[in-house]
């Protein structure tokens, strides 16, 4: 079997890429006397998805842009989410987040409140 030039150079440089080492870098010196970020800093929204059956829509972006806005709160209503995906019904919103490393899950009903004060919250209990 014959391979064509640009499919091995391709192959080479691939494997060559792999097996490359990463240089190893002095991290940054801390200054322990600049405050610490605030704890929404450690929080990481991983998915949202909101919804009820089998009709749920994504709606990542918007809880993560609202969540990362200082002293915001909102609640688990189209308005907010921007999405309706089962019009007249009763929905949920489940937030998949990371917090100091460790994943869990955030689930309220439609109306529910929510802020990264009470993910924090939740995530701490």
């Amino acid at each position: 079997m014959k391979t064509s030039p640009r499919l091995s150079l391709g192959v080479c440089i691939l494997l060559a890429a792999g097996c490359a080492t990463p240089a190893r870098t002095k991290l940054p010196q801390t200054n322990p006397s600049v405050p610490v970020a605030s704890a929404s800093a450690d929080l990481l929204i991983i998915a949202a998805v909101y919804g009820s059956g089998a009709s749920y829509a994504d709606v990542t972006y918007r809880v993560n842009d609202m969540i990362h806005q200082p002293a915001v709160e909102f609640l688990a209503r189209p308005e907010w989410l921007q999405a309706d995906p089962t019009p007249g019904w009763n929905k949920a919103l489940v937030i998949v987040y990371g917090f100091k490393g460790q994943r869990h899950i955030f689930t309220c009903g439609e109306g529910g409140l929510v802020s990264a004060e009470i993910l924090i919250h939740e995530a701490t209990k």
